[in-house]
């Protein structure tokens, strides 16, 4: 076989645009992986919803701002302390925290998501999707699966997400109050905002 006919000056340009090719797409990798990885800060505008229903109509809606997000082995971990959990009616608080979630005995919920199953979005981004995880409520850990959107604006992501429980798999009796019981189903959402650091 005879020797290579590209003149010496045209093979150096292509080596050097070779290589910038190839920094430019591991730079991109890089980047990606970084934010993949990057660990987490303290999340900031927490809101926590609880919403089961009752008859005629009814919504019982406890809320509450407290809520931690966590890496741990490659996981998402969001913890929710149910001591501050209202209703907007303080007996019914009283019933619901001591009789039927026992926050003395139980005091967190915790939802556990795999990091890798989370698709995190690209600059002013919106991303929509479905994650399995797992949450620990009253003593039991049940799978789950949890729809979120989540946004980013620079290093910053908007994340909000919703799931359904059924209290009684996780050994919570149905609450009834003054005569009404509500349905064994309970709608979760919370959103918050999370810096990669």
């Amino acid at each position: 076989m005879g020797g290579s006919t590209i003149p010496d000056g045209e093979r150096v340009a292509m080596n050097r645009r070779q290589r910038l090719w190839i920094v430019a797409i591991s730079s991109a990798f890089l980047s990606v992986s970084a934010a993949g990885k990057a660990a987490l800060s303290s999340p900031t505008n927490t809101h926590v919803v609880f919403r089961a229903a009752g008859p005629a109509g009814l919504t019982i809606e406890g809320t509450t701002p407290d809520l931690r997000a966590t890496e741990d082995a490659g996981n998402l971990v969001i913890v929710v302390p149910l001591a501050n959990l209202t209703t907007g009616i303080s007996l019914r608080d009283q019933h619901m925290k001591e009789k039927y979630l026992e926050v003395a005995r139980y005091p967190d919920t915790t939802l556990t998501v795999a990091r890798s199953a989370l698709r995190l979005p690209a600059g002013g981004e919106r991303v929509e999707a479905d994650a399995p995880g797992t949450l620990s409520l009253h003593g039991q850990t049940r799978p789950v699966l949890v729809h979120y959107q989540a946004t980013r604006d620079g290093d910053a992501f908007a994340a909000t997400g919703r799931f359904r429980v059924t209290m009684t798999e996780y050994g919570v009796s149905v609450p009834s109050y003054l005569g009404v019981t509500v349905k064994p189903d309970v709608d979760v959402s919370a959103s918050f905002r999370i810096a990669g650091n």
